[in-house]
Parts: C-alpha cells; sequence; structure tokens
C-alpha cells in the first residue's frame, strides 16, 4: 500500500505536553519523546519516540560489541577451543565412563572368580587342616611310641624322624595355603572394592550422558522451533502476543476455523485516499463451479452491492467490470427502514408523496362538495335523460326519413312510368298517320296525363323536402342535447378563480365522457431529471455553476457561484489556512 502522511502534534520548545485530548498523539523533538493523551483526557503518557529508538540500539550496539567480542579474536579461539575441549572432554568422559564400566563389568566376573577360588581355598585350607591334625595325631603317637620303647631302634628313630619331617612340611604346606587364602581373598577384597568404585562412575557417567543428552535434545528441538530475525520460520506451538503486533507485508494468510475479534468496528481499505478501491467483504462458495458473494460499496458508482455469483474473483480490491448487474444482485431478506427507495431509477418516494396528497385532497374533496357532487349528477341524469330522448327522436326521425326517401323512390318509379307512356303517346302520335284526329286526341291525352303525372311528383318532392327538413332538424335537436349532454356546465358549481399560479398547476376533473366537473390546483413538485437546460443560481439553492473541477471539494462563496479544491498529491486531506481558507494539504496537528 501507499504510504500517506499525516502529521501529528509537534513542540520544538516543549519536552513533554501538559494535557492532550484522549487517545491524540503529539512528539517532542526537545526530549525525542512520542506521546498519547490519557485515558482521561487530563495528562500525556510516553509511548516511544527518538529517545527510546536511540536506547534500542544503544543496547543492541552494546549487545552486539560483546557478541562480536565474544566470537572474534583470541579470546573468541579460545572459549571456542574450551568449548571444543569441553565438548572433547564430555566424550571422553563417556568413553571413559563406558570403559569403567566395561571394566567394572570384567571386574566383577574376576570378583565373582576370585570369590569362587577363594572358597575352593578356603576348603582346601579346611581338607589341609584336617590332614595336619592327623598327621599331628599320627606324629604325636609315633612320638610317644619312641620314647616309650626301652630299646632304640635306629630304623624306627628314621622312621619317626621321616615322619616329624613330613609332618612339618604338611605343616609347612598349610601356611602356604592358608597365605594364598589371605591373599586371595585380599585380592577379591580389594576387587570388589574397585568394581563398586567403578560402578559408581559409571553411573555418574549414566547419569551425566543421559542429562547431556537430555540438555542436546532441548537444544536441538529449540533450535528447530526458532524463528530467524532475516530469514523468518514457523512456530509449532501456540503464540501469545502481549503487545502490538504490526504485519508489514502485502498479503496476511488466517487459516483458522474460528476468528474472534474484539473491535465491534472493522476499519478497512485504510489508504484508500483516492476512492478507486471497492470496500467490503465477500466470501467462495461452490454453484456449478466457483463462485463469490459479499457486500461491497462499489467506487464508481459510491453505492453498496450486495452480490452473489460473481465468476471473478475480486481479490484485486475491485469487482470486475460489468459485475454491478442485476443478474448479479442478491436477495435481501429483512425488515427495511430507509430515507429514500429507488426502483427502476425512480425515486418511488415521490410518487408515494403524490399519491398520498392526491388521496387526501380528493377525499376532502368529497366530503367538502356533497351538495356540488348532488347537483352535478342530477345535471347529469337529466342530460343523459334528455340526450336519450333526442337519441329516440333522431330514430323515430331516421325512421320517417327512410318512409320519405322510400316514398321518393316510388314516386320516381311512378314518374319514369308515365314518362314511359308519354314518349309511347308521343311516338303514336308521330306514327300514326291513319286519321288526325285521333292522334290529336290521343296527344292531349298524353299531355294531360303527363301534366298530372308532373304535378303528382311536385306534391311527392315537396313530401321529401319535408322529410329531409324535419330529418335535419330532429338531428340538430340531438346534436344540441348531445353538446349540451357533453359540455353544458349548467348545475355545476365551481368558485370562479385564477387556479394556476407561480406555485402551483391548475388541476381540472374531467369525467368519462369530456365533461368537466370540478377544479383546484396543486402544488408545483417538478422531479430534477425534468430540468435540462440553464443553471440553477445559489439564490435559489443550486450551485450557480455548470462544472466542477474532477474530485474536487465544494466551497461557498456567499451568493456567488459555488468554488472547487482539489489535489492530486496522495495524502493531502483539506485542512484551513491562517486566512481562514480552506485548503488541501498534509495534516498537521499543530503545537504545545
Amino acid at each position: 500500500m501507499a504510504n500517506t502522511v499525516i502529521q501529528l502534534k509537534f513542540s520544538n520548545i516543549t519536552p513533554t505536553p501538559t494535557t492532550l485530548n484522549v487517545a491524540e498523539p503529539a512528539y517532542s523533538y526537545t526530549s525525542n519523546t512520542l506521546f498519547i493523551g490519557s485515558p482521561a483526557g487530563t495528562g500525556s503518557i510516553a509511548i516511544g519516540g527518538k529517545f527510546y529508538l536511540d536506547q534500542q540500539q544503544d543496547i543492541y550496539n552494546t549487545a552486539n560489541a560483546a557478541f562480536t567480542a565474544a566470537n572474534t579474536g583470541a579470546s573468541s579461539i579460545g572459549a571456542f577451543n574450551q568449548a571444543n575441549a569441553a565438548f572433547i572432554a564430555a566424550n571422553s568422559a563417556g568413553a571413559y565412563a563406558n570403559s569403567a564400566f566395561l571394566a567394572a563389568n570384567i571386574a566383577d566376573n574376576k570378583a565373582v572368580t576370585s570369590g569362587s577360588y577363594a572358597n575352593g581355598a578356603f576348603a582346601a585350607a579346611n581338607a589341609a587342616q584336617t590332614t595336619a591334625t592327623s598327621a599331628g595325631v599320627y606324629a604325636n603317637g609315633a612320638f610317644a611310641t619312641a620314647n616309650n620303647e626301652a630299646g632304640v631302634n635306629l630304623t624306627q628313630n628314621n622312621s619317626i624322624t621321616a615322619a616329624f619331617a613330613a609332618a612339618n612340611a604338611a605343616i609347612a604346606t598349610d601356611l602356604t595355603q592358608n597365605n594364598s587364602i589371605t591373599a586371595a581373598f585380599t585380592a577379591a577384597n580389594a576387587a570388589q572394592v574397585t568394581a563398586t568404585s567403578a560402578g559408581v562412575y559409571a553411573n555418574g557417567a549414566f547419569v551425566a550422558a543421559n542429562t547431556a543428552q537430555n540438555s542436546a535434545t532441548a537444544a536441538f528441538i529449540r533450535a528447530n522451533n526458532s524463528i530467524s530475525a532475516n530469514a523468518g520460520g514457523t512456530i509449532t506451538g501456540s503464540l501469545v502476543v502481549t503487545g502490538n503486533l504490526t504485519v508489514q507485508g502485502n498479503t496476511t494468510f488466517v487459516d483458522t476455523e474460528i476468528l474472534s475479534v474484539e473491535d465491534s468496528l472493522i476499519k478497512l481499505a485504510n489508504n484508500n485516499t483516492s476512492d478507486t478501491l471497492d470496500i467490503g467483504f465477500y466470501g467462495q462458495y461452490n454453484s456449478t463451479g466457483t463462485k463469490y458473494a459479499g457486500l461491497a460499496r462499489n467506487a464508481a458508482s459510491d453505492n453498496f452491492f450486495l452480490f452473489k455469483g460473481l465468476t471473478a474473483d475480486p481479490a484485486g480490491n475491485t469487482l470486475a467490470t460489468g459485475s454491478v448487474t442485476a443478474a448479479n444482485a442478491a436477495t435481501l431478506i429483512a425488515n427495511v427502514s430507509a430515507y429514500s427507495i429507488t426502483i427502476g431509477g425512480q425515486n418511488i418516494q415521490t410518487y408515494t408523496d403524490n399519491a398520498y396528497n392526491t388521496a387526501n385532497a380528493a377525499f376532502a374533496k368529497a366530503n367538502t362538495e356533497d351538495a356540488i357532487n348532488t347537483t352535478q349528477n342530477n345535471s347529469i341524469t337529466a342530460a343523459f335523460s334528455a340526450a336519450n330522448t333526442a337519441q329516440v327522436t333522431a330514430t323515430s326521425a331516421g325512421v320517417y326519413a327512410n318512409g320519405a326517401f322510400v316514398a321518393a323512390n316510388t314516386a320516381q318509379v311512378t314518374a319514369t312510368s308515365a314518362g314511359v307512356y308519354a314518349n309511347g303517346a308521343f311516338a303514336a302520335a308521330n306514327t300514326a298517320q291513319v286519321t288526325a284526329t285521333s292522334a290529336g286526341i290521343y296527344a292531349n291525352g298524353a299531355f294531360a296525363a303527363a301534366n298530372a303525372a308532373t304535378a303528382t311528383d311536385t306534391t311527392q318532392n315537396n313530401s321529401i323536402a319535408a322529410a329531409f327538413t324535419a330529418a335535419n332538424s330532429a338531428g340538430v335537436y340531438a346534436n344540441g342535447a348531445f353538446a349540451a349532454a357533453n359540455t353544458d356546465f349548467t348545475g355545476v358549481t365551481i368558485t370562479a378563480a385564477n387556479y394556476g399560479t407561480a406555485s402551483a398547476v391548475a388541476s381540472f376533473r374531467v369525467e368519462a365522457n369530456g365533461r368537466i366537473s370540478s377544479a383546484n390546483n396543486t402544488a408545483i413538485a417538478i422531479d430534477t431529471s425534468a430540468i435540462t437546460s440553464g443553471t440553477l443560481g445559489v439564490a435559489r439553492g443550486g450551485t450557480g455553476a455548470g462544472s466542477f473541477t474532477t474530485n474536487g471539494v465544494l466551497l461557498g462563496q456567499g451568493t456567488s457561484a459555488l468554488t472547487t479544491a482539489s489535489s492530486s498529491t496522495e495524502g493531502h486531506v483539506l485542512t484551513i489556512n491562517a486566512s481562514g481558507v480552506p485548503t488541501f494539504a498534509h495534516l498537521q496537528g499543530g503545537t504545545f
């Protein structure tokens, strides 16, 4: 994300601000300390700054120097050598312990063997003691016998001497055996002591070796579970952070089943200063393929869009072009309370208000004009009756006219027949060459008959003309009655007034037959979409301008046209300069 410049309240003189608002930040360049307002808004709390960074740097430098000193030079080599020597000594101790353990086992075996020899020697000593005792008894008996014999027999003395020598030799042998037994017993005891000591050393070495093994295992586990400050790492156990945690990467993955957040308001799109990102939340689901649904404010339209069925993942913080359509609109099931509702581009509040006002006006009109309505209804009824009567009269006149037309046709036929006869008679008169008298008589008769036929035609023509006149008169009456029924205002009471004003439009009620039965006016309510030309002035609630700078903020100018303040510098906010004029600049918190 791009960086946004935000300047805090600061001071080049005061080391500590006396008071700050709750959670208000401030920085002192005198003490190089960052402060934040106390919870009560009556003091300030130091939370960081260059002073603490320098302090941490000093600690870091000291620690690094100590680390460098420990790892470089003769001391480092000596420590390394000592560590290696200690490691070798530990290994040697383990080897010695193993050797001692083996020696102890061998000594124990030898001690057991020595014990067996000692026991055998002890048994042999006991047997020798018995033999020596027996020899002594024999020697004493022989000595007594020799002393008690009257005559000394040299042979016997020799035997006695030999027996004495054998006895002494037996005694000497017994002493040697006793010394050997004692030495074996002493050696066995010494071996036992050595074996015991070796066992103690072996046990100590075994315990030390186990301790070293446990320490090495713990160090191995700790080393594998460490996080490198430069390369990162993985924590396999639980991690509790008691302070603030700042993640400065571009992507944060939270692969958990339950996400518990204490904040009740979650801030999104922190650096969306140019308003190019769509703001909201969405999720993934599967419906004949991967789909996405959610709620987002569309930056292009400044409207919130509840969507479903999107096939393009809006991971780039913007909905794909063409996604905001009726086909992708999701259904919200809820109780709705709104300031305005637009359906199909039309604000139904306007239509609802008009219908409500019209219904109320009609209701009031109906309640206040019952008498007028009664008179109008009576007039309409009378006019309807007159129209019906005129219709009957017109129908009767039409019947008479039809009869007259038939009679006229009949008279025409008669006249035509008479003409035929007259023509025949004239032809007979012209062709009759027999006698002039007869021809004259016939000619006169034919002439008289022709005159009579002419008189009849005149009478018939007069009757047709009269019937036609009567039909015309009936039609005139019928038309007059019809016109009166449709246009007559007789019996309708309408107050004389100018119903159209500067703030109202005249409204007339026209019945189904075209008759105006009432007149009133309605307040003018022109939708802004009907205004297609001109600029609405400030005095009438308009802007006084036909266009504004893109991404500009409107500024009032009294009675003059509105102007705009704009900036293309990232991080700028609207501030007030020393002259009290709003202008875009980086936010400066002021001084203390």
